[in-house]
Formats: C-alpha cells, sequence, structure tokens
C-alpha cells in the first residue's frame, strides 16, 4: 500500500469478506461506526495504531512488512520498453 486511504479501503474489503456491518465491527473493537465508516472512506488524517491492530485482530488478519523496493529484473526492462514504444506512437 502507497496511501494511506488505500489502508481504509482494504480494510472495508476484508470487514465485507467477513459478512460484518460496520456497526458490528465497530461494536466488537470498542470504537465509534462513525469513525470506522470515517476509516474507511478516507475521510480521516490519522487513525490510531491500536485502533487498526484490534480491527485487523477481529478480522483474523495482520500487519506484514515487505521491502518496497525490490531489485529490476528482465521483466521490468521489458515492461519499461513496451511502455515507452506505446508513448511514442
Amino acid at each position: 500500500m502507497k496511501a494511506f486511504n488505500e489502508l481504509g479501503q482494504q480494510l472495508a474489503v476484508l470487514r465485507k469478506q467477513k459478512n460484518l456491518t460496520q456497526q458490528t465491527l465497530a461494536n466488537l473493537a470498542g470504537i465509534a461506526q462513525a469513525t470506522l465508516a470515517r476509516f474507511e472512506t478516507g475521510g480521516v488524517a490519522e487513525f490510531g495504531s491500536c485502533k487498526l491492530l484490534r480491527l485487523l485482530e477481529l478480522l483474523e488478519y495482520e500487519i506484514e512488512f515487505v521491502p518496497s523496493k525490490r531489485e529490476f529484473t528482465l521483466d521490468d526492462a521489458l515492461k519499461a520498453r513496451q511502455e515507452n514504444n506505446q508513448e511514442t506512437k
């Protein structure tokens, strides 16, 4: 994820996959439904890590850290070349 609002959107997807309403999940997490709604729609500038971890725990997920940069591969070079060729047409 590269943007904070993507985190809320993904949480909404996970919540819906578990067939939970915002109200139900918010109640289980001990937060207001309006707070959860604003987080899911990108309407908050910050969201506490304790709240996020509790929501993820309830949804049976956890945070995992992965490198944001990886080695440049031949596939990357070919894709860049194809994109460059399409732009010059």
